[in-house]
């Protein structure tokens, strides 16, 4: 899994604010895999197979309210329990459609020195996903790194489309390196992170920020939605039956651009980038059985052959959101505890 990759701007309709691009692990023949016959962890299995059996509709088909309320009470059920491990504060910050909301977790003891930050960006591909799911996610995120947590309220698609959730999340991040000493953050050791679509978000803020923004230290990526090829071997044996396939993330970009023409955007899909020099450190994190799988991995080969420090695990017997079911998935709370360990480790060589 260390090769590179030369990447080509040729796009394909995509969703979960997923990244259109050829030529990465093209010419495979793969059939579809029967998640029955899967090489799946007896608990993600379990999952998939309640998920089957159930009347549950396709969320991306319900109305925007009526879609957070099932995405809601589905994830509730399968994520972590809530939690009581830090300090939190939610707050309204200046953004660039109005007043966005932000939660700040901050660990608790006295601190030596201003604690490190970390401004996340949740997942649910543009549309679905709150602050208030991800709640004892970031907990746990901040009481075992030692950071500050930044949580971020961007908004939903397909009240608000592209380019809206980018620029909040930008407008966060500027926001949290202007304003640290006030939350006791040391604007010097600031990385970003984010899974799914808030790992697009995360990617993408890194690249911005490279170019004039703010100076991050590190970037958190929890199977982010940067790329996507409409034939790669993970998209054709993954393609339905993994809690997400491809008429879903169809559906999903559809809400989310505006215009067809906006599909070669690098901030819309951050593979499409041509140069990933000088960003900032990465961890990655896939799953061995979802469709975006190879792209992930891509991009993450894509870095290191830029000479970004970047490190790749993959999650071989479970599949995408497992971090978003770590309530009935132990490697979901692997994951997370993982992604905790590799910031608090970023963050204390930044300094």
């Amino acid at each position: 899994m260390g090769r590179s990759c030369h990447t080509s701007v040729a796009v394909a309709a995509i969703a979960f604010a997923i990244a259109a691009c050829s030529s990465l692990q093209t010419g495979h023949s793969a059939q579809w895999v029967d998640p029955a016959t899967a090489n799946l962890d007896p608990q993600t299995k379990a999952v998939l197979q309640q998920l089957a059996a159930s009347s549950n509709p396709n969320v991306m088909v319900l109305p925007p309210a009526e879609r957070r309320r099932a995405h809601e009470a589905l994830f509730g059920a399968l994520g972590l329990p809530p939690a009581d491990l830090t300090d939190v504060a939610d707050r309204s910050i200046p953004g660039p459609g109005g007043p966005l909301r932000v939660r700040i977790y901050t660990p608790r003891g006295d601190s030596a020195r201003p604690r490190a930050l970390l401004v996340y960006f949740h997942g649910g591909g543009m549309s679905v996903g709150s602050i208030e799911q991800y709640d004892s996610l970031c907990q746990r995120l901040s009481h075992r790194s030692g950071t500050i947590v930044i949580s971020v309220d961007y908004r939903l698609t397909p009240e608000h489309r592209f380019p809206a959730p980018v620029d909040d999340a930008y407008a966060a991040t500027k926001w949290t390196y202007d304003n640290a000493a006030s939350i006791g953050g040391d604007r010097t050791r600031l990385a970003v992170g984010g899974d799914s679509a808030g790992g697009n978000l995360a990617a993408v803020v890194a690249q911005l920020a490279r170019d004039g923004g703010p100076p991050l230290v590190f970037q958190l990526l929890i199977y982010p939605a940067v790329g996507f090829t409409r034939d790669s071997e993970s998209m054709q044996k993954f393609s339905h039956g993994y809690v997400f396939g491809v008429a879903e993330l169809d559906m999903a970009v559809d809400q989310y651009i505006t215009d067809r023409s906006q599909l070669s955007d690098p901030r819309l899909f951050p593979l499409l980038a041509r140069d990933l020099s000088r960003l900032p450190p990465a961890f990655v994190i896939s799953a061995g059985h979802e469709i975006m799988r190879d792209d992930i991995e891509t991009y993450a080969h894509r870095l290191q052959a830029a000479g970004v420090p970047t490190e790749l695990h993959r999650y071989e017997t479970t599949v995408h959101p497992f971090l978003s079911m770590a309530g009935v998935i132990d490697l979901g709370r692997a994951a997370i505890d993982e992604s905790a360990d590799r910031v608090r480790n970023a963050v204390a060589r930044a300094h």
